[in-house]
């Protein structure tokens, strides 16, 4: 079986999801042996673009089509991503007297990690909230889109269906998100890792469905794009 081809079967499309994982992982612990995340953001959109396992079709035409279900999974997606999985989750941790605890709070445990970005490559932390906002805003929308629903959820739809393409795409893409706290280690915040799996993986199977009902991935990348905005703004 040749490389492309195994990668796009069941089993490689796992493996190359399972590899780029520890892959963000081992950059995340190590940040020394390679640009903090640039291997893993690279590959993210080397591997569908050399598959070419992504649908976008005219972007003109997409919009025209489905402007309507892309507002109102936007609009959805922060409901769900900013509401209970932000601020009602930060209410129950405030009513337990553990809100500002970046072991359990996401928002007090980004802001954590932010700061240990800044001391460890000797920058300030302002500086390093802007490159957080620029990754965020400028490469998440587009390559984590790409990999996850343009070769994960695409290679995996026809031998899986709708349904096992956006769990497995969704779950991926929720662990990788609690990979990025291990930057912190051996002071990892689990509670607020667990709640960033969960959190990231409610909208993976938002943009999965985006994605399988536009047959494009110019809606999710808008999306998420639009998500990670609201979500950067109210951190700030």
């Amino acid at each position: 079986m040749k490389v492309k081809e195994w990668l796009l079967s069941v089993p490689g499309v796992f493996i190359a999801a399972a590899a780029l994982t520890l892959i963000v992982l081992a950059e995340s612990m190590f940040p020394a042996w390679s640009p903090y995340f640039m291997v893993y953001a690279a590959l993210a959109i080397i591997l569908p673009l050399v598959l070419g396992t992504y649908p976008f079709g005219s972007f003109a035409e997409v919009i025209r089509k489905h402007w309507r279900l892309t507002l109102g999974v936007f609009l959805a997606a922060v409901i769900v991503d900013q509401g209970l999985a932000g601020w009602a989750y930060q209410r129950i941790l405030d009513s337990f007297g553990v809100g500002a605890n970046p072991f359990y709070s996401l928002e007090a445990a980004l802001k954590t990690l932010a700061d240990g970005a800044a001391f460890k490559f000797g920058i300030s932390p302002e500086a390093a909230m802007a490159l957080y906002a620029v990754f965020l805003l400028l490469w998440a929308p587009v390559g984590e889109e790409l990999f996850y629903r343009g070769y994960m959820q695409g290679a995996l739809r026809s031998p899986l269906g709708f349904g096992g393409s956006a769990l497995a795409s969704a779950a991926f893409f929720g662990i990788r998100h609690a990979t990025h706290f291990f930057f912190l280690y051996p002071r990892i915040p689990w509670g607020a890792a667990a709640a960033w799996v969960v959190s990231a993986f409610v909208f993976g199977l938002f943009m999965s469905f985006l994605c399988e009902k536009t047959r494009s991935l110019f809606p999710p990348i808008l999306v998420h794009a639009g998500v990670n905005l609201v979500g950067f703004l109210l951190l700030l």
